[in-house]
């Protein structure tokens, strides 16, 4: 039944989840929440007005706002009027802000209060500038309903890369993309009806994913805008959240809250059944201390802006394999390519390549990247991987951070998977350094627990009884704070950047 969805318009969906289920719970915000009828009632009254405005097929509207419901609002009045929605990371440079605008042709605006600066900046290059509380017009819209008539097929939205490894790329998707990730994620992970689903990453990173499953059962999704793990704690218990999405190191500082303070303690965190994990690499000591820790079901997931969300994870009722993401999700096919285009055999390293109804069609005027990561229906995802002989899927990191260490090829993320299981590590990011006599040599950067008295000597000895003596970092510093990105990735481009220094040690 679900699968049907997928074929239709974004718009479309919402309006048959709105007739279905009009009182349940939709959307649910600290400010205000709106049942599904309420939400259906002001996307159209926001796609109207847009209309009258002049607003309609083909107009990329940019969206620069904090995580609000207004950005759940007009990304599906986007949908209704054939407009295509531009997530905005104001935390840019205006300039890199003022590229995208360019890149994507975005005509309209609407922004925040708290960025008039950079929204008066970028307005004087827009035909349209609509400041968020002028959104919805408020007024009875008298049953009307906007005359462009999508398909699946309509562009509605660029969903942007982070820019971790280079210019920020707008992959251009359509309701199809949306719908059928969001229905094959469902059924292959166990997304249920009644979930209560928090997405934690940044409004600017995927935001469809903070309703796209919800909408296709009318079940309730949670807007907060916060990374407070207070304010999150009380927000699952307020809402019984049962399913949540963040990045690992936020599951570390929700443990934290709950363990080092009295209050932490006292919240009810019951609710929780997954905790689904990407953006970063889970150790296997990492996921049962969590699972333990949460009593829920932890789930590391793989996934890219080019898929449109979650490609690969540990599929509902399967069994778990240490070290492995999982198994592609129905719908998707993957294949794994050595260095002369050829698939590789299962225990080899090669870069992963997928397929699917939920791939995006290319990026948005950038032609060299496009033919570049798009081939013959297939995404080059440039992450590098292996399978067993069952298919499970095992990251090695991606192909522009290979080290080649006296001529051998090391893949950073080996190195970390061996640091993160010291007890006293934190958090960890192996990158490259050179060194005059031995060229080029691994460089970890590592966060350790509070309290930690770890010597460089004595985790380099860790790691001498793990890995092959080439793959022991030769240089490590003990950071404070490893920097992350918006969407809580790790930032190494912020890494790489600070000189090396073999002796730091900001305990």
């Amino acid at each position: 039944m679900l699968a049907a969805l997928s074929g239709l318009p974004l718009g479309d969906v919402l309006r048959r989840t709105a007739a279905t289920h009009p009182d349940r719970p939709a959307l649910l915000g600290e400010h205000r929440s709106l049942t599904w009828r309420e939400l259906d009632d002001e996307v159209d009254r926001v796609a109207v007005a847009w209309e009258d405005a002049g607003i309609g097929p083909g107009t990329v509207i940019a969206f620069m706002l904090d995580k609000r419901p207004e950005v759940v609002v007009g990304f599906l009045a986007c949908a209704r009027v054939g407009a295509i929605f531009v997530p905005v990371n104001h935390k840019l440079q205006p300039e890199q802000v003022e590229d995208q605008f360019e890149v994507a042709g975005v005509t309209a605006l609407v922004w925040e209060p708290a960025h008039q600066a950079l929204a008066d900046r970028l307005a004087r290059g827009v035909r349209w500038s609509i400041r968020v509380d002028q959104l919805d017009p408020g007024r009875d819209a008298s049953g009307r309903r906007p005359s462009f008539v999508a398909t699946a097929d309509t562009p509605c939205y660029y969903n942007y890369t982070s820019g971790s490894t280079g210019r920020p790329k707008g992959a251009i998707t359509t309701s199809r993309n949306i719908l059928v990730n969001a229905v094959a994620t469902a059924e292959g992970l166990g997304f249920a009806e009644d979930d209560v689903y928090l997405g934690m990453f940044s409004v600017f990173a995927h935001p469809h994913e903070l309703f796209h499953r919800s909408i296709l059962y009318g079940g309730a999704f949670v807007v907060v805008d916060s990374l407070s793990p207070r304010h999150i704690a009380e927000t699952i218990q307020r809402f019984r959240v049962t399913w949540m999405m963040a990045v690992p190191s936020f599951y570390e500082m929700l443990l934290d809250f709950r363990g080092s303070r009295q209050e932490g303690a006292q919240i009810d965190l019951g609710s929780l059944r997954v905790l689904e994990a990407g953006g970063a690499y889970v150790s296997p000591a990492a996921l049962e201390r969590m699972e333990r820790a949460f009593t829920a079901r932890f789930l590391p997931v793989w996934g890219s802006t080019e898929t449109t969300g979650v490609g690969i994870g540990m599929l509902a009722g399967a069994s778990r394999r240490p070290g492995s993401t999982g198994k592609p999700i129905p719908g998707y096919t993957m294949r794994v390519v050595g260095e002369d285009g050829a698939d590789v055999a299962a225990g080899t390293v090669g870069e992963l390549w997928v397929r699917g109804e939920a791939v995006a069609h290319g990026y948005v005027n950038q032609p060299e990247e496009t033919a570049a990561q798009f081939q013959d229906g297939w995404y080059a995802t440039r992450d590098l991987v292996y399978t067993d002989a069952d298919g499970f899927v095992y990251f090695s990191g991606r192909r522009s951070e290979m080290l080649k260490i006296g001529g051998i090829r090391v893949f950073p993320l080996e190195i970390e998977q061996v640091v993160a299981l010291h007890p006293e590590v934190r958090n960890v990011v192996v990158v490259r350094a050179e060194e005059r006599l031995r060229g080029e040599v691994a460089r970890a950067i590592v966060q350790v627990e509070p309290g930690s008295t770890l010597t460089v000597r004595a985790l380099q000895r860790w790691c001498r009884d793990r890995l092959a003596s080439y793959k022991v970092p030769r240089i490590v510093e003990f950071w404070r704070a490893i920097p992350t990105l918006p969407n809580g990735k790790i930032d190494k481009k912020a890494v790489v950047v600070v000189p090396v220094d073999a002796a730091r040690d900001e305990r």
